[in-house]
């Protein structure tokens, strides 16, 4: 996948490893590579000639220093006219050389400023010592581990696994809360040894001492002295400035484009006389309301292209290892889809834009009144331990006993310690820091896929709106209020469209949306009793999300063959993992339609095909 290779060693190198490692990565024939060797250092970068493609490394007059960088850095031309009147020669002018004279000047805190999505190495030749640095939100997932007295580091996991002399051991740990919260925290990997740069990071490496610094906390902080118009009105111009500088380029740009809000709002803060060249993508089941109502946002804003891709029980089957292969293990087979669809959309677009998490950072998708009304700490962390994929008492049975006692504990510490790394005052932003720091931060894993093939540019954290974000109070983010009048002041006639969460109109009153909400929620209740009345004999079909796995589970063959014996399988490498009597009985109750346990079963069969490939 593309990103960045690093080995930084004491001892002299074996140039071997920097070319298993670089082939383990490199999974298609258009994916560039560039590389560099040397007795004590050795580098590469697999990239797809899009962002920055010019050769890396890039060294300094002197050549006592070099940097790779991939990803984007944007909004920094003044800055670089003050480098260049201080002396420093360049070459390209691009993001890395930008990156390199930056630290010659100012040392690693030029770092704390830069805006983009990016992951950064530079090597100091005179002090044998890297320095390696990613964005506020770590969205170029890339892994580390030291071992047999050198640095790896790599946009895979399983790069590191190139090392022969790594031993590679399943981390308990990192099960625990997948199974527990159907996420990874913190630095976790499924490998013992190896971890994740988390985001806002600087990692030093001397050859002997290995040190992180966070250069960047998001903390809350609400100004009750600004009004909501005022707000409103700094969000559109920051926004649009967010876009505008991430367009700036001779790119062909594409957008997912959905039924929700957030890629519909980084489409209105595109200029109109660029949506002409503009390609959308929609993928979901045929005839889905997501469909449906992109195809109108589509229309009304005047794209070039709007490509819609049908999702298909076989399409995800298909494709189902090597998105678990592709993530390490990390993310699951549910949405095996992407892969082919993006392949097929990478014959017409470089970037794809994406609307980062813009309904749980503005729209407050995650609070409610008891979180903003909490009284205590201790009242705000009972109302957020209850949200687990598996519960203990769920844990216990799926497990074998022998495997649950060494993995019990985990899930209570590491919620103690991500609840305590919360900085924010407020009961409401606590709320939404913690879903920041573990939920968003762990969906990155998400542009994984997009990265093996596409750029991918997310508007919405861009620094200066993240920031004003932060200081919005939590009563006015609260059910969508605030992003309701953001959309309309943005782009009136595209918040008169329906939105997928209500299916009443984005702008409507809250009283409407909260009328839509009970409805869906009476129809899908409604379909649920009809199932269980007629004991599955009546299956009303459901056309609302992107796609209905439970209902495949009832109507389509093949996918209840697929997870039978996916699950089912014994003597495979999982045995001493799972209770399959108990996995059997999720599986039936899923098939009679007396339960929905998709998602605790699309873990399961991620996890065992993750066994399968890397144990």
């Amino acid at each position: 996948m593309p990103g960045l290779i690093g080995i930084v060693s004491e001892k002299v190198l074996d140039e071997k490893l920097l070319d298993r490692m670089i082939n383990s990565l490199k999974h298609e024939e258009f994916h560039r590579v560039d590389k560099y060797f040397s007795q004590h250092f050795a580098c590469g970068r697999i990239h797809l000639g899009i962002f920055n493609p010019e050769t890396v490394p890039i060294f300094n007059q002197d050549r006592s220093l070099c940097i790779l960088l991939d990803g984007k850095i944007y909004d920094y031309k003044e800055k670089l006219k003050e480098l260049k009147k201080k002396g420093y020669k360049f070459n390209y002018e691009n993001d890395p050389e930008f990156c390199l004279h930056s630290y010659e000047e100012f040392g690693k805190d030029f770092i704390k400023t830069l805006n983009g999505n990016f992951v950064l190495l530079i090597y100091d030749f005179k002090r044998k010592k890297v320095i390696i640095a990613n964005d506020r939100f770590g969205f170029r997932v890339h892994y580390y581990a030291l071992n047999n007295g050198k640095l790896l580091f790599v946009p895979e996991a399983k790069a590191i696994l190139q090392d022969e002399t790594f031993r590679k051991e399943l981390n308990d740990e990192a099960v625990a809360e997948y199974f527990a919260f159907g996420e990874f925290w913190g630095d976790k990997t499924l490998f013992n040894g190896i971890q994740v740069l988390i985001p806002a990071s600087i990692l030093t490496y001397d050859g002997s001492n290995l040190s992180i610094e966070k250069y960047w906390e998001l903390k809350y902080e609400p100004n009750y002295n600004k009004s909501e118009n005022e707000f409103v009105d700094e969000l559109v111009k920051t926004f649009t400035k967010a876009v505008r500088i991430r367009m700036e380029d001779n790119f062909r740009y594409g957008i997912e484009l959905s039924g929700g809000l957030d890629s519909r709002a980084v489409l209105a803060g595109i200029p109109q006389e660029k949506r002409k060249d503009i390609i959308a993508c929609t993928f979901g089941q045929k005839d889905c309301d997501e469909i449906k109502i992109a195809e109108k946002v589509s229309k009304i804003t005047g794209i070039k292209e709007h490509v819609v891709f049908e999702i298909t029980p076989e399409l995800l089957m298909d494709n189902t290892e090597s998105e678990v292969q592709l993530t390490d293990g990390r993310n699951t087979i549910g949405v095996s889809y992407t892969y082919p669809i993006l392949k097929a959309f990478r014959e017409k677009v470089d970037v794809m834009f994406d609307g980062f998490a813009m309904d749980l950072t503005l729209g407050g998708s995650f609070l409610n009144k008891d979180k903003i009304n909490c009284t205590s700490k201790s009242l705000l962390f009972d109302i957020l331990s209850k949200k687990r994929l598996f519960q203990d008492r769920d844990l216990c049975k799926i497990f074998t006993t022998t495997y649950y006692n060494n993995v019990k504990e985990w899930p209570a510490k590491s919620f103690i310690y991500e609840f305590n790394r919360i900085i924010s005052e407020h009961p409401g932003n606590k709320s939404d820091e913690f879903a920041m720091i573990t939920h968003v931060a762990w969906m990155n894993i998400g542009d994984i896929t997009v990265r093996d093939l596409l750029e991918i540019s997310h508007p919405p954290s861009d620094n200066d709106f993240i920031d004003l974000i932060l200081t919005i109070p939590p009563e006015w983010r609260l059910n969508h209020h605030i992003y309701r009048k953001f959309l309309i002041k943005l782009s009136p006639e595209l918040a008169r469209i329906l939105y997928n969460q209500t299916m009443v109109r984005a702008d409507a009153p809250l009283f409407f949306w909260r009328l839509g909400r009970h409805y869906l929620n009476y129809k899908d209740s409604f379909k649920q009793n009809v199932r269980r009345i007629s004991k599955g004999g009546i299956d009303l079909p459901d056309r609302r999300r992107y796609v209905n796995y439970d209902e495949w589970f009832r109507t389509n063959e093949k996918w209840q063959e697929f997870f039978s014996e996916l699950l089912l399988k014994e003597n495979d490498k999982s045995e001493k993992f799972f209770n399959l009597k108990h996995i059997e009985k999720l599986l039936q109750e899923q098939r009679e339609g007396k339960k929905n346990n998709y998602a605790k079963l699309k873990y399961i069969a991620s996890f065992k095909i993750f066994l399968r490939l890397f144990f």
